[in-house]
Protein backbone atom coordinates (compact mmCIF):
# COMPACT_ATOMS: atom_id res chain seq x y z
CA UNK A 1 0.00 0.00 0.00
CA UNK A 2 2.99 2.18 0.92
CA UNK A 3 4.66 1.46 -2.34
CA UNK A 4 1.45 2.62 -4.39
CA UNK A 5 0.50 5.54 -2.01
CA UNK A 6 4.86 6.57 -3.46
CA UNK A 7 3.98 5.64 -7.22
CA UNK A 8 0.96 8.21 -6.94
CA UNK A 9 2.45 11.25 -5.07
CA UNK A 10 5.45 10.83 -7.99
CA UNK A 11 2.77 10.72 -10.99
CA UNK A 12 1.25 13.65 -9.16
CA UNK A 13 4.24 15.87 -8.92
CA UNK A 14 5.33 14.54 -12.46
CA UNK A 15 1.94 16.24 -13.86
CA UNK A 16 2.43 19.16 -11.67
CA UNK A 17 5.94 20.26 -12.75
CA UNK A 18 4.92 19.57 -16.45
CA UNK A 19 1.86 22.12 -16.10
CA UNK A 20 4.27 24.57 -14.35
CA UNK A 21 7.12 23.74 -17.46
CA UNK A 22 4.28 24.10 -20.57
CA UNK A 23 2.94 27.50 -18.50
CA UNK A 24 6.48 28.70 -18.22
CA UNK A 25 7.05 27.98 -22.19
CA UNK A 26 3.88 29.64 -22.66
CA UNK A 27 5.06 32.84 -20.82
CA UNK A 28 8.54 32.88 -22.47
CA UNK A 29 6.37 32.44 -26.18
CA UNK A 30 4.77 35.39 -25.20
CA UNK A 31 7.58 37.40 -24.09
CA UNK A 32 9.36 36.12 -27.04
CA UNK A 33 6.28 37.56 -29.36
CA UNK A 34 6.55 41.07 -27.67
CA UNK A 35 10.25 41.38 -28.16
CA UNK A 36 9.84 39.84 -31.54
CA UNK A 37 6.76 43.25 -32.14
CA UNK A 38 9.09 45.57 -30.34
CA UNK A 39 12.53 44.97 -32.71
CA UNK A 40 10.28 45.32 -35.63
CA UNK A 41 8.35 48.52 -34.50
CA UNK A 42 12.53 49.91 -34.03
CA UNK A 43 13.71 49.21 -37.57
CA UNK A 44 10.47 50.75 -38.85
CA UNK A 45 10.74 53.86 -36.94
CA UNK A 46 14.82 54.10 -37.82
CA UNK A 47 13.75 53.64 -41.61
CA UNK A 48 11.57 56.01 -41.02
CA UNK A 49 13.70 59.07 -39.87
CA UNK A 50 16.64 57.94 -41.83
CA UNK A 51 13.83 58.15 -44.78
CA UNK A 52 13.18 61.98 -43.49
CA UNK A 53 16.17 63.17 -42.66
CA UNK A 54 17.35 62.11 -46.33
CA UNK A 55 14.34 64.22 -47.64
CA UNK A 56 15.36 67.14 -45.33
CA UNK A 57 19.17 67.05 -46.69
CA UNK A 58 17.83 67.38 -50.33
CA UNK A 59 15.29 70.13 -49.50
CA UNK A 60 18.30 71.57 -47.93
CA UNK A 61 20.77 71.07 -50.44
CA UNK A 62 18.68 72.36 -53.34
CA UNK A 63 17.36 75.61 -51.31
CA UNK A 64 21.39 76.30 -50.59
CA UNK A 65 22.26 75.33 -54.17
CA UNK A 66 19.36 78.71 -55.10
CA UNK A 67 20.40 81.10 -52.52
CA UNK A 68 24.16 80.17 -54.58
CA UNK A 69 22.82 81.06 -57.97
CA UNK A 70 20.77 83.53 -56.60
CA UNK A 71 23.59 85.41 -54.83
CA UNK A 72 26.02 85.04 -57.58
CA UNK A 73 23.60 87.15 -60.18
Amino acid sequence: MNNENNENLALSTAKRAMKIVIFVGMVVVVLLMINVYVLLNQITATAQMSKKLHTIEKTLESTLNTTDTTSQK
